[in-house]
């Protein structure tokens, strides 16, 4: 196997000399066919694993490992074989379970929040090649009535049990004691197809401001009062089991009585909302629709369901104010305000960048969440809309990123921009990763950015064999370093010059010993092995 190249590159940021290291290695035919299955590193050697196609009438299955050293520089490479678990040792197996969606496909449904309940068996089959069970075929689907049902409740959230195939569902009633109201239901259904239900705690004609299921499978509700309640800024916060326990509750006072969340993160057992506002002094529901984006209508296409596409078109008015707010147990720690305004004023680019904007408002999602050393707050996320490629329906983007500075208080110190590289439809409907990595002295930071670039075609030789064409994402990095004591950012380094890309489900392989990742990649055509080291100095 010809070793092609290995280059050490050296970029500046102040005093400090930050190296990455590159290797480009030659693939044989059968890695270029197969897929990148693992990559590890130990004693200190990093060893890059392809699954490979092999012998079908072989009781086997076949890899080809690459080997480097510490140094990046190459070893070895060879082919290996382990005994194939075949499907006579895994047989089929049934999996059952019940989910919860709203309205259905008939024209008389389709604009529907009628909850529904469906009870399902799936014939799940063993996949050599992959050497796991994969969805076979649905065996049976099928709407149910619980015994004890009743056919008036509307759906607003549907989560499934981490631990089982148990649903939390988020439902409610038209309220007899609040006109246009609702109350509001955790419901669950047992495998007697009877329905649990306990009135969720908020007092009065509540809106529902957000839903979501924690990483544990907790799930976090947020509520704010109607219009009419004696104070439309007293919002209720609720973490639930997904058994549908309720574990905490904090009434607190709102920095807004409009506050549209945008996405949640957590951290050391703490719960952050990223929000922001209107100049609006209405209440959430004068301003909002509810919040109904956790739960399915399976044949509408503009949103979630119908008050999904509601609360979407309301939420892309213009934003005046932004808030962080942190939740700890039954605590509020802080819920703070940042004119939108402000944010040009403390906007920072990295240098030579183009294209970057300071933060306007609009709706973005995380994708990483910081805690410093210094307990303060990065958040970096992009900015979402909608477009249509032409298959029918519409789906979402993944624009401009965004990366916000908070201090200890959670008062905003710094925005930082950086421009995309690649703003084409295919690349924007495919999120970037982005991670917040700390220097080997704890005292800087770096954000590593996976740029994405969208490709329409095979994603791999096993995609192209079963004729499945379709949009897919390539990465590759791009790093630079904070300074958090002044709000400055160093320039970008791009790896691989943007020839080498790394796959969607690959993770960078850190090593604690000299703080660095190493990346793993190809080129377009699958026939170099592309390998980076960054050192996180």
């Amino acid at each position: 196997m010809k070793r092609l190249l290995l280059v050490a590159v050296a970029f500046v940021f102040s005093t400090l000399i930050i190296s990455a290291q590159e290797t480009v290695q030659d693939l044989s035919k059968k890695a270029g066919k197969g897929f990148l299955l693992s990559a590890a590193n130990a004693d200190g050697a990093y060893t890059i694993t392809y699954k490979i196609p092999g012998d079908k009438k072989k009781n086997e299955i076949f890899y080809e490992t690459y080997q480097f050293d510490n140094n990046l520089k190459f070893v070895k490479n060879e082919e290996i074989s382990e005994p194939k678990i075949s499907a006579e040792d895994k047989p089929d197996k049934t999996v059952s379970g019940f989910y919860a969606s709203v309205g259905g496909c008939s024209s008389f449904e389709i604009l529907s929040m009628k909850l529904k309940f469906t009870k399902y068996s799936d014939l799940k089959t063993w996949d050599c090649r992959k050497q796991q069970y994969v969805f076979k075929k649905g065996i049976t689907s099928e709407v149910i009535k619980p015994k004890n049902g009743n056919d008036k409740y509307y759906g607003f959230a549907a989560f499934n049990s981490t631990v089982d195939e148990s649903l939390f569902v988020l439902a409610g009633l038209e309220s007899r004691a609040h006109k246009d109201g609702m109350d509001f239901f955790v419901l669950g259904v047992t495998p007697e197809l009877e329905i649990t239900a306990k009135p969720v705690d908020v007092s009065g004609s509540q809106s529902l401001v957000y839903s979501h299921q924690l990483d544990n499978g907790d799930v976090v509700l947020v509520f704010a009062p109607q219009k009419g309640e004696p104070d439309i800024t007293a919002y209720t916060y609720l973490k639930y089991s997904d058994k549908g326990e309720m574990k905490n509750k904090v009434i607190f006072k709102s920095p807004s009585p409009n506050l549209l969340i945008q996405d949640v993160s957590e951290d050391n057992g703490s719960v952050f909302f990223c929000a922001t506002s209107t100049k609006s002094k209405e209440a959430y529901g004068e301003v909002f629709e509810n919040y109904a984006a956790s739960i399915v209508n399976p044949c509408f296409t503009e949103g979630k369901n119908k008050l999904d596409f509601k609360w979407l078109k309301k939420s892309g008015e213009k934003m005046e104010s932004f808030h962080l707010l942190k939740f700890t147990d039954s605590k509020l720690d802080f819920a703070t305000t940042a004119a939108i305004s402000d944010f040009k004023s403390k906007f920072k680019t990295s240098p030579g960048d183009k294209g970057a904007e300071p933060y306007k408002g609009g709706k973005f999602t995380i994708q990483q969440f910081k805690v410093t050393p210094q307990g303060e707050y990065l958040i970096a996320g992009q900015l979402n809309d909608r477009t249509n490629l032409g298959l029918g329906n519409p789906v979402n983007t993944y624009e401009d990123v965004v990366c916000l500075h908070f201090d200890q208080a959670g008062q905003l110190k710094a925005q930082y921009g950086v421009g995309k590289l690649n703003n084409d439809k295919k690349s924007e409907i495919f999120p970037m990763v982005q991670k917040f990595v700390p220097s080997k002295d704890g005292k800087a930071l770096y954000w590593v950015i996976m740029e994405v670039k969208g490709f329409k075609g095979y994603e791999d030789f096993f995609a192209a064999y079963a004729g499945n064409a379709t949009y897919f994402p390539r990465y590759y990095p791009r790093i630079a370093k904070f300074d958090l004591s002044n709000s400055s950012i160093s320039a970008f380094s791009v790896l691989g010059n943007e020839k080498f890309y790394v796959t969607k489900n690959f993770t960078p392989i850190a090593n604690k010993a000299d703080n660095s990742y190493v990346f793993v990649g190809s080129d377009e055509d699958y026939k170099k092995l592309w390998v980076s080291k960054y050192m996180f100095q």
